[in-house]
């Protein structure tokens, strides 16, 4: 706790009321009290540097050297504040302590004058990879402050979704109006209370949004949870025992009329085999994952999006269902201790979830029905913030079949008779039995794996047809996917059913092992398209195969044929494979092979110098590429954050490792993890 002596000298130190004016514009540094509080609560936990309190971070630089503690650098007291407090709550497992940090870190200090800057730390670097990602905001009356402070916005939103709390919460970051150049008092439009617990910025109303909720939803969906993917990859193996649950989706005409997408009406309803066999998986101490729609939920005038079990999935409502189900399916990752097949179930609904008319209930009733659970809010009405109903967002069809009991540790499965499925309607919104979807002017897609491709000397992926996929070979199945269905939906002309289907492919081969064939084989399968890739034994950059990188098994089941308007149709259709469509029962899916091609790859390029490796498990490589490093299929600008990531999907694949009975310990991981993480 600080004394009065300490807390005395803050309030000095801030006060603008000495002999001469101090020429500031926001924030004030008590504007946000209510994350101020909370980092200052997390910080107290484990403070080696000293550092006096989280409000000299937000102060200007003379002001904030009172509370430097062991750290000489006033302009990183902000970011290592924010980054000590999130290495806290990241060690406690507490997402809320971890939102509110990378909140502060964005915060705006004490500039000068109103419309002056601040500078960003430089001499310091941030442990945790989510810290160094954000700056903070900007003077709102300086230079293109808009611009910047919405990038920072939807930076931090990114950040915030990797560690499963609500992306929109970016939006609390935010500053005041901005003030007039040259006023002598340095206020401005802000206010500072430190008894508002709430923070006076919100109480008051004064708080100006950096972007739109819709910007975040939009600058979210290509974020993904650090944890998520590591741990999805690692284990993808356990995922053959996954419970045959078939979904039939047709979109009505009201639905696809509130996308604003036309469509040809579908001759009848269609269905994906999502997963296979006997169990959905295992979740673990969480109950099976449900999401819920209507009005009401925090307040709200408008329609939006819940898990039905917050005690699971602790997580505020959200308009976008994209936000909804990447918290569940992190929570899964995280905390929940739930099995591959249950995350490589998740990741399939999520996929089918958000390729559904936005905003309407028929994208939950997509989403639970991947875990057997029908429901009915596609006959819920969406309302909008104003509390007007949206016409035309009610209406299609979700068959559920439900052929075999979900497996969970802390609740029983919802499971559901089989549904007949209707006659079509206008959209088909995943990719479902004699259709795989539309593709327009280009041809199915399909991705090969081999040496070879732009004169590499490691094996590599690339689209088979250039001409409809325009894109060069790329170590990492993400990247080609990601292309390949961006093309889908920029210039190919397809149909929402196609863009499902490769959004269900993308989700399933990204979960398979990095960097082997099987990934290809997994996405061709998808598209109905048999390949044996998995043969082929994967070579790193200078020409040395990697053992253990071949094997596993697809199942591809042909049920009908695929509509293309460039090229002959392939005569299969959606493929079934185990765990979400598409994983693997054999030596290249398990862990060990996993750890063996990542061992190999290090060989060369790699600039991770972290040896550790418990139970076999290196760090994957951090290889320069992509937008400027690249780990685990992942793209990052900074080589602090890759390695970070490096770190962290080392993390999540050890204490998966040691919950299935590992001679070591989670806590052990956590040690090997901080260790990584140091020699950064």
């Amino acid at each position: 706790m600080l004394s009065y002596k300490t807390v005395l000298l803050a309030l000095l130190f801030s006060s603008s009321s000495l002999a001469l004016p101090i020429r500031r514009e926001v924030p004030q540094e008590h504007s946000h009290q209510a994350i101020l509080t909370a980092v200052q609560t997390t910080l107290a936990k484990n403070n080696p540097d000293g550092i006096v309190d989280a409000v000299f971070g937000l102060l200007g630089n003379a002001a904030a050297a009172g509370g430097l503690g062991k750290l000489t650098d006033a302009n990183c007291l902000q970011q290592a504040t924010a980054d000590q407090a999130f290495s806290n709550a990241k060690a406690a497992g507490d997402v809320d302590g971890q939102v509110n940090a990378l909140i502060y870190r964005a915060l705006e200090r004490n500039s000068g004058t109103v419309g002056g800057t601040t500078t960003p730390c430089t001499t310091l670097k941030a442990v945790n990879p989510e810290i160094a990602a954000i700056q903070q905001h900007q003077d709102p009356a300086s230079t293109n402050a808009a611009a910047v402070n919405k990038a920072i916005v939807l930076e931090l939103a990114k950040q915030i979704a990797s560690v499963g709390g609500d992306p929109l919460d970016a939006l609390k970051s935010g500053t005041f109006a901005p003030g007039k150049i040259g006023d002598n008092t340095g206020k401005g439009n802000t206010c500072d209370d430190a008894n508002d617990t709430a923070g006076c910025i919100v109480s008051q109303n004064l708080l100006v949004p950096d972007a739109t909720e819709d910007e975040i939803t939009a600058a979210v969906g290509g974020a993904s949870s650090s944890s998520s993917s590591g741990a999805a990859a690692a284990s993808a193996s356990d995922a053959a025992c996954a419970s045959a649950v078939t979904v039939t989706v047709t979109a009505g005409s009201d639905a696809t009329q509130a996308a604003s997408s036309t469509s040809e009406a579908a001759s009848a309803a269609t269905a994906v085999e999502v997963a296979t066999s006997s169990s959905i998986g295992d979740f673990g101490k969480c109950s099976v994952p449900q999401i819920e729609f209507g009005t009401g939920f925090d307040n709200r005038k408008e329609t939006s999006f819940q898990p039905v079990d917050k005690t699971s999935f602790n997580h505020g409502s959200a308009q976008a269902i994209s936000i909804i189900t990447q918290a569940i399916c992190d929570t899964l990752v995280n905390s929940c201790g739930a099995d591959a097949t249950a995350k490589a179930t998740c990741a399939a609904a999520q996929a089918a979830a958000n390729a559904a008319p936005p905003k309407t209930g028929i994208d939950a009733d997509i989403f639970n029905g991947f875990f057997g659970i029908k429901t009915d809010f596609r006959d819920v009405e969406a309302v909008d913030d104003q509390g007007n109903p949206i016409a035309g967002s009610t209406g299609g069809s979700v068959s559920v079949a439900s052929v075999g009991a979900a497996e969970t540790g802390a609740a029983a499965t919802t499971s559901a008779a089989a549904a007949a499925a209707t006659t079509a309607a206008a959209v088909d919104v995943t990719a479902t039995s004699s259709s795989i979807g539309d593709f327009g002017k280009c041809t199915i897609p399909q991705i090969e794996f081999g040496t070879g491709f732009d004169n590499r000397k490691e094996t590599s992926f690339q689209p088979v047809d250039k001409t409809s996929f325009n894109h060069g070979s790329a170590q990492a199945i993400s990247i080609i996917t990601q292309a390949i269905c961006d093309t889908l939906v920029n210039s190919c002309g397809a149909d929402a059913t196609a863009k499902a289907t490769c959004a269900a492919a993308q989700a399933a081969a990204n979960a398979a092992p990095p960097k082997t064939g099987i990934d290809a084989d997994i996405f061709n399968g998808f598209f109905g398209i048999k390949t044996d890739f998995r043969d082929v034994e994967a070579v790193d950059d200078q020409g040395n195969p990697i053992a253990g990188s071949t094997g596993g098994s697809v199942s591809v089941a042909v049920t009908g044929a695929a509509e293309t308007g460039a090229a002959a149709t392939t005569d299969a259709a959606a493929a079934t494979t185990d765990a979400a469509a598409a994983t693997t029962d054999a030596a290249a899916t398990t862990t060990a092979a996993a750890a063996a091609a990542t061992t190999a790859a290090a060989a060369s390029g790699n600039i991770q110098t972290f040896t550790g490796a418990l139970g076999g498990l290196s760090a994957p490589p951090v290889t320069a590429g992509g937008k400027g490093f690249v780990v685990d299929g992942s793209e990052f600008l900074q080589q602090a954050a890759a390695l970070g990531r490096s770190c962290d999907v080392q993390h999540n694949l050890c204490a998966n490792a040691a919950n299935s009975g590992g001679a070591f310990s989670v806590g052990d991981c956590d040690t090997q993890n901080n260790a990584c993480h140091a020699a950064i």
